[in-house]
């Protein structure tokens, strides 16, 4: 039996990996020279698994931090101490951590080797991060600069306030460094690096990650497709206008398709049938995740899983009764922070498209 040759849900890489070549030579430029990077998209775009190939391919060393599961500032040296341990001898590291000005507590594990890293809480809080940091400038070199990811960088804000302007002081006399940053909301994301007042104000280069174009991604898809079926051409276009060319829900139906194909073979419905598959499958999710809206959001919501008016017109107001352009543009905004909605240009559109299939079939039961 074939191996099903979709994959989401995880960094994708190797032969699951589509198209992204411009993105993957300009990206690869700027981190070879003396740039920082800003990137910034919605998520589940594959922003990782690029990013990830991207250094995977450069045979640098390279730490990357989610910064969703930081938890203070101290978390946030740990964190970056742990991954550094990853890929440093822990001799080599000794000599250094004898200078910080607060030791941590360093345990490793005898069976797996993984490190478990710890600072006291609120002891000079924001002094071991300087130190790591600084730690990771003086293992770098110039001809071999390490890579330091930061995703979901917006993350600053929740994790200890005036976090931006410490850090900015402390990355800015870097010179064995190449930082990346990576934001999903992209208000955040520019507020930190395109207003003037802010301490990173033009720190790197920003760049946005879209949609992978259908001219691009409809021949990845046809070539899996035919490995099993005679039909790839006509199941490539009719996915990829069901999901609009999102990867990661193109993947997820290919994903699925390709199941059906193998247990039951090709019918005219395998494209809709696949997809109330997945419905289905997140039934639950997609209900208490309905159940967290207001009301408002539920009317902006419906509206927008039945029509492609702007959910800012009038027309939108009296047709689905959500009241004053400014009450929606809230909720438009609200929406996009959370990533329910995604802003493609002046456009907002439902980000997921399973959960606009569940909306319209709740509404029609």
């Amino acid at each position: 039996m074939k191996t099903n040759p979709f994959k989401f849900g995880s960094v994708v890489d190797g032969p699951y990996f589509t198209d992204r070549e411009n993105e993957l030579e300009k990206i690869a430029s700027y981190i070879n020279g003396e740039n920082h990077l800003i990137l910034i998209s919605p998520r589940r775009f594959g922003k990782t698994s690029l990013i990830r190939k991207i250094v995977n391919e450069s045979e640098r060393k390279y730490v990357f931090l989610d910064m969703q599961i930081v938890l203070s500032a101290e978390d946030f040296a740990s964190q970056l101490l742990k991954r550094v341990y990853r890929i440093y001898p822990v001799q080599k590291l000794k000599n250094y951590i004898k200078s910080f000005r607060v030791i941590p507590v360093v345990n490793i594990n005898p069976v797996t080797g993984e490190p478990e890293i710890s600072f006291m809480p609120n002891s000079k809080k924001l002094t071991p991060l300087e130190d790591v940091l600084n730690l990771i400038e003086n293992l770098g070199t110039e001809k071999k600069k390490i890579i330091v990811v930061l995703d979901e960088f917006q993350d600053i804000f929740r994790i200890d306030n005036g976090l931006e302007r410490f850090l900015r002081s402390v990355m800015q006399n870097h010179r064995h460094i190449n930082y990346i940053f990576m934001g999903s909301s992209e208000s955040m994301i520019r507020e930190i690096f395109e207003k003037k007042s802010s301490p990173f104000y033009r720190f790197g280069t920003l760049m946005t990650l879209g949609k992978i174009a259908p001219e691009k991604f409809t021949p990845f898809l046809v070539k899996k497709f035919e490995l099993i079926s005679d039909k790839g051409k006509e199941l490539s276009e009719g996915l990829l206008a069901m999901t609009d060319c999102h990867p990661y829900y193109t993947q997820q139906l290919a994903f699925t398709i390709w199941e059906n194909l193998i247990r039951s073979g090709y019918s005219p419905e395998i494209i809709k049938n696949s997809a109330e598959e997945i419905v289905l499958s997140h039934d639950n999710d997609y209900e208490r995740l309905w159940n967290n809206f207001n009301r408002t959001d539920m009317m902006v919501l419906n509206g927008m899983s039945v029509s492609d008016i702007s959910p800012l017109s009038d027309e939108f107001s009296r047709l689905f009764g959500t009241g004053a352009a400014s009450t929606v543009f809230s909720t438009l905004k609200r929406l996009t922070r959370k990533g329910i909605l995604i802003k493609e240009g002046s456009v907002y559109k439902i980000d997921d498209s399973f959960f606009k299939m569940w909306i319209i079939k709740r509404r029609r039961m």
